[in-house]
């Protein structure tokens, strides 16, 4: 939906094939199950950019992915994984010439300009609410932890949870 928004052709990668409906209803151009034998053969040398937001990136055959780079493409890591990534060897980034990089969060001004691109475009946060509770509380991280979110929770009702601070 971002990249969409600002003017990329989006093709999205992912190991969870009933995700296809809903990346291309966001804007992508083509959908590419990495679960596929070979998969990343027919898109060799293709992509400039690749933004990996998944934090299961220790299951990762990253030679595949680093192989559809185009030459001087770049992997960029937001999904921070709490295991180590698969052993690297400078042979994998030799073919094109590619980098990979990571970070956790936007500055300041990055931030105003996503607000800002999401005001002019009406971009909305796709979020599922669930009330600040103990149960409310357990069933985000459960969530979260059994790869059941889709997207974001956002917990809510924290005045009614907490009237008197």
């Amino acid at each position: 939906m971002w990249a969409n928004a600002l003017g990329a052709e989006v093709y999205v990668l992912s190991h969870s094939p009933d995700k296809e409906k809903a990346a291309k209803d966001l804007g992508a151009k083509e959908f590419i199950s990495t679960v596929d034998k070979d998969w990343a053969k027919p898109w060799a040398f293709t992509f400039n950019f690749m933004l990996n937001t998944a934090d299961a990136t220790h299951q990762f055959d990253l030679a595949a992915y680093l192989g559809t780079l185009a030459v001087n493409g770049q992997m960029h890591h937001v999904g921070l994984p709490d295991k180590p990534l698969p052993e690297l060897k400078a042979q994998m980034f030799a073919p094109n010439g590619c980098s990979m990089g990571g970070s956790h969060i936007g500055s300041r001004p990055e931030m105003f300009a996503m607000l800002k691109l999401a005001s002019e475009k009406k971009l909305k946060p796709i979020i599922e609410t669930i009330p600040v509770s103990e149960d409310g509380c357990k069933k985000a991280v459960l969530g979260v932890h059994n790869n059941e979110v889709r997207y974001r929770y956002t917990l809510t009702d924290f005045d009614k949870a907490f009237p008197n601070r």
